[in-house]
């Protein structure tokens, strides 16, 4: 489990506020956990040749 904490701006918030609403969620950190889920990400290493990295 990670916790993170992160300042919404005042309009970032209140799209949190709607967006937790038209769910019928109770909390801003539930709408959070939702929302992040319409994202994929991939992580690549940044400073570490391709060969290097995938080599065994």
């Amino acid at each position: 489990m990670v916790k993170i904490q992160i300042d919404l701006s005042e309009e970032e918030d209140k799209t949190v506020e709607i967006y937790k609403l038209v769910n019928n969620l109770k909390t801003k950190q539930e709408a959070i956990k939702q929302m992040i889920n319409y994202f994929e990400a991939e992580v690549k290493p940044k400073n570490v040749k391709e060969k290097d990295y995938f080599s065994v």
